[in-house]
C-alpha cells in the first residue's frame, strides 16, 4: 500500500462506536470493487473481504462427536472454539463445506446436542461448523459453558 489514501479508497468506515475510555473505535468494512479499472493493491485474484462473526467465540476444548447427516460417517475429536452460533472440531479428516452433521460435545458440566452445517474447513486444523438446528434444552447447557467460559477470561 502506497498511501494513506489508498487504504482509505478500499476500506469504509461501516460504523462508529465509543468505548468504555470515550474513544471512538472504527468498524471497517471491504469495498468490493466491480470495476475491472479499478485496481485494488491487496487484490490476490479475488475481493479482499474482512471476516466478521455474529457472536464471541470462546476457547473451549471438549470431546465432540460429529456424524455425518448422509453417510452417518462419525468422526470422534475435541471442540477448539465455541460461540452461540457454531464450533471449531479440530480433525485431520475432512467434510466438504455445506455437509450436514449432527454433533454431541460432552464434558463434566452436561451436554449438548446440535444440527450443524461444515462452514469450512482448515488444512491439518479441523472444520467450522455452524449451528442450525439446537433444542431448548441444549440452547440452555450452551449459554451456561458460554458464561463459564467469558468469565474466565477466556476468549
Amino acid at each position: 500500500m502506497s498511501s494513506k489514501s489508498e487504504m482509505g479508497d478500499l476500506l469504509k468506515p461501516a460504523q462508529r462506536a465509543l468505548n468504555s475510555s470515550g474513544e471512538v473505535n472504527m468498524v471497517y468494512y471491504s469495498e468490493h470493487r466491480t470495476n475491472p479499472a479499478q485496481k485494488n493493491p491487496l487484490s490476490t485474484g479475488s475481493p479482499t473481504q474482512i471476516e466478521r462473526r455474529r457472536a464471541t467465540r470462546h476457547r473451549f476444548v471438549s470431546p465432540v462427536e460429529v456424524i455425518n447427516v448422509e453417510s452417518q460417517k462419525q468422526l470422534i475429536s475435541l471442540t477448539r472454539d465455541l460461540s452461540l452460533c457454531g464450533c471449531f472440531v479440530t480433525a485431520k479428516a475432512r467434510s466438504l463445506k455445506r455437509t450436514r452433521v449432527s454433533l454431541k460435545i460432552s464434558n463434566s458440566q452436561g451436554n449438548f446436542s446440535a444440527v450443524g452445517n461444515v462452514t469450512h474447513n482448515l488444512s491439518d486444523e479441523g472444520m467450522g461448523i455452524e449451528f442450525v438446528q439446537v433444542e431448548g434444552k441444549d440452547q440452555a447447557v450452551l449459554e451456561k459453558w458460554l458464561v463459564e467460559a467469558s468469565g474466565n477470561g477466556v476468549k
